[in-house]
């Protein structure tokens, strides 16, 4: 894929990982080691007792500032021994589909192909389907870590991490789930820790479990919510209870936890509902948002698919009719919108200030505007996303300026000492996250 950074050009070897546990500047260069070569096992010194595991826990909606809020004891002793960043930024539209695939891709939306939750192919003429899109190879392109960990010979455990349902050029998990949307929470702790009850040769070198409780609530009782509150300290919890169940396993220290969300969440104001039908003719246009039951109500953002004067007719009804609303054409994007896929991308794109929202009254399912939304702009504090992790490769107490979210696939590669696929992240900012401890270029 054109355009990528040069991740490649870092090759960290498993024998670096001994070293990660010094200061940035004891840390050796890394060896003249080639990584396993695709479809080959791992060396067998990686399959030795200090093996590095990595354990990624993603914690749906969950802003920066609702750990500062409220309390949230086992985060915060997380970051103390770790690194926590000021924020992370999502990719856009900073929706979950498409940030979660993004951390385990880190590629941008245009080279992943989820544009969206339910992302539109115009080649096909097709939307994603809810039900089957899931487990359809297509919808999902690029290489998440597990399937870069699997080729290398380690072996995987996912829970509910959006993309893992599907094989990439037969490849696997190790082991994964259909998404159980009512799977109690204790139960995914539980089986998550089972996993590491496992002979030494059969523990996940990476792991992965996936919650949506601050996401859930913070939507339907707003992010400063007493719901919001709960669902802080209910998945808050549960981290606690992750770590100390590697802890007493004595696997703690060779662990990697990574917390992440994959945005935040704006309080929206159901007075500040726009109508804007009547610039939209439908017979001639495609908008995945109006699509389905509630398609009439609001939307914090929308992509628009057509050509010819009903596209043009859009764009200049819609460009100056508020302005708390901004539209875009194809190619005149911001530049931190990197959603622009050869066949998903939308022809024009229009989004709203955080707290508003736009309609479609020509059409039915219309509902009022729940107090919580995300899906604006990736760079407004409130749409911020939560970056903490602690392991051998992380220095301890340090906060990282903001960065996005596809530098986090380059920072597990590195813990595991696998050789990292072709990404959108940016070495140098790796490197600075991690104290040095993940190098951007080849020492000699």
């Amino acid at each position: 894929m054109a355009g990528f950074r040069a991740a490649g050009i870092w090759l960290v070897a498993a024998a670096l990982i001994a070293g990660c546990k010094s200061a940035p500047s004891e840390v050796p260069p890394p060896a003249s080691l080639t990584s396993p070569q695709i479809g080959e096992t791992a060396p067998a010194e990686a399959q030795a007792e200090d093996a590095p595991l990595v354990l990624m826990i993603g914690l749906d909606g969950l802003n920066p500032a609702m750990i500062d809020r409220w309390d949230a004891p086992n985060l915060k002793a997380l970051a103390a021994r770790g690194v926590r960043a000021e924020a992370m930024r999502p990719v856009m539209p900073s929706v979950t589909f498409v940030n979660f695939y993004s951390l385990a891709t880190g590629l941008y939306p245009e080279h992943h192909g989820m544009v969206e939750n339910a992302p539109y192919d115009k080649a096909a003429k097709e939307q994603f389907d809810r039900a089957t899109g899931p487990a359809e190879e297509r919808w999902w392109q690029g290489e998440p870590i597990w399937i870069t960990a699997e080729k290398q010979g380690l072996a995987t455990s996912i829970m509910f991490w959006l993309g893992s349902e599907v094989a990439h050029d037969g490849v696997r998990p190790t082991r994964w789930t259909p998404y159980e949307h009512n799977k109690p929470y204790q139960d995914r702790v539980d089986d998550v820790l089972a996993w590491y009850d496992a002979p030494e040769a059969e523990l996940p070198r990476f792991a992965a479990v996936y919650f949506d409780r601050v996401d859930t609530n913070a939507h339907y009782f707003g992010p400063v919510s007493d719901k919001a509150k709960e669902a802080v300290a209910e998945v808050d919890g549960y981290v606690g209870q992750l770590a100390g169940g590697l802890k007493a396993r004595g696997l703690l220290e060779r662990t990697t936890i990574i917390v992440v969300s994959d945005h935040g969440m704006a309080w929206v104001d159901p007075e500040k509902v726009m109508d804007i039908g009547q610039f939209l003719d439908l017979d001639a246009l495609t908008v995945p948002q109006f699509n389905g039951p509630y398609g009439g109500s609001n939307h914090p953002f929308l992509h628009i698919y057509g050509e010819g004067d009903a596209l043009e007719t859009a764009y200049e009804g819609l460009k100056d009719f508020d302005e708390h609303i901004h539209v875009y054409k194809r190619g005149e994007m911001p530049e931190h919108y990197r959603f622009d896929h050869p066949t998903r991308g939308p022809d024009l794109f229009l989004v709203a200030d955080p707290g508003w929202s736009v309609r479609n009254a020509n059409l039915g399912g219309w509902r009022a505007p729940i107090p919580g939304q995300h899906g604006y702009d990736s760079y407004d504090p409130t749409m911020a996303a939560t970056f903490i992790a602690a392991g051998p490769v992380f220095p301890q107490g340090e906060t990282a300026a903001p960065f996005e979210n596809v530098n986090v696939y380059l920072m597990i590669a590195c813990a595991l000492g696998i050789e990292p696929a072709q990404t959108d992240g940016n070495p140098e900012i790796v490197e600075t996250v991690t104290g040095g401890r993940c190098p951007a270029t080849r020492q000699e």
